[in-house]
């Protein structure tokens, strides 16, 4: 038993330390190739926790062997253009000003039934609304729509608004998040003295805060009572 919960562990980390060193995808970005190494490294993982007999080795040596070979496809895949189309091949204009590209869709083995529920994932349920379609490597449909029918922006009705920022975390569960704070030229005795102007004496007692870039903190104390508190500070 003790055998199995260390190869099971070992197992787990190598897999942590793999996946990351091939670098962060979204499971629905992955391209064929992508999908076939997971399922293949998964398989393998699997074949030294099936069989104890089996050396461990023997299951670490091909998940290290297909991480290289995916490392090194990638990085041929960013140095040559023409690799990287030979490999993941290129996107599929769909709809183009309007129109199906009906051999386009051929090409890529894609029906109506696929374009029309792609549309319908995005919220577009009138193909004649949109104006581009093209199904990306990863098998996503980006679209674009006409000009008529996208919702109106702030841009469209000439309305200058100001810089918003990505807001800072400063505690995150209790504790301190000291780059946000560096990130904003501000230290730990500034943000004790803004938590004791609201009544709060310790840090711990802050679930999450962060700081707009309008100057604007957001405060949420911990839930003591299984009744979220939520503050909003200016």
């Amino acid at each position: 038993m003790f055998d199995l919960i260390l190869r099971t562990m070992v197992i787990y980390f190598i897999l942590i330390i793999f996946m990351r060193l091939m670098g962060k995808r979204e499971i629905g970005q992955l391209s064929a190739i992508d999908l076939v190494v997971a399922i293949v490294i998964a398989e393998l993982a699997a074949i030294p926790l099936a069989d104890l007999n089996i050396p461990l080795i023997r299951g670490i040596l091909p998940i290290a062997i297909l991480t290289l070979a995916q490392i090194s496809l990638s990085l041929l895949c960013l140095k040559n253009n023409a690799f990287r189309r030979i490999i993941y091949g290129k996107p599929n204009i769909l709809i183009a000003n309007g129109k199906i590209q009906q051999k386009e869709m051929r090409k890529a083995r894609y029906n109506m039934d696929d374009l029309l529920t792609q549309l319908r994932e995005r919220s577009v349920f009138n193909i004649a609304d949109v104006e581009f379609a093209v199904l990306e490597t990863s098998g996503q449909l980006t679209v674009s729509l006409k000009s008529q029918k996208r919702p109106v922006s702030v841009g469209d009705l000439k309305i200058r608004t100001d810089y918003e920022g990505m807001p800072l975390t400063l505690i995150d569960d209790g504790e301190v998040n000291y780059e946000g704070l560096k990130d904003a030229n501000l230290d730990i005795e500034w943000l004790k003295k803004e938590l004791q102007k609201r009544n709060i004496n310790s840090i711990n007692q802050v679930f999450y805060a962060s700081l707009s870039s309008n100057g604007d903190i957001y405060l949420v104390e911990k839930d003591y009572n299984h009744n979220d508190q939520e503050i909003k500070i200016h």
